[in-house]
């Protein structure tokens, strides 16, 4: 009877930090620092949130609400297509 070999086994790392809001260079730099941590601790394979890069401002309504406007609201759904990764 032939043997079933085991799996192999991988250390992961769970990141679980915010992003840099609409600053992509600056969580791009804070992945690599968060990367270098979990790879001197023996990670394998590092995983953030979904949206880490870019960034998901929830909640945010850029400064529109139906029936009003806004100073504001331009400049600030600008900045968060500024940071979108595409």
């Amino acid at each position: 009877m032939a043997s079933v070999p085991s799996p192999a086994t991988i250390r992961a790392t769970i990141v679980q930090a915010a992003t840099v809001f609409y600053d992509t260079p600056a969580t791009l730099d804070k992945a690599e620092r968060l990367v270098a941590e979990a790879a001197s601790n023996d990670a394998q394979l590092v995983v953030f949130p979904e949206a880490f890069v870019g960034g998901y401002p929830r909640g945010s309504n850029f400064g529109a609400t139906i029936g009003h406007s806004n100073p504001t609201a331009g400049e600030q759904f600008r900045k968060y297509y500024d940071s979108a990764i595409c």
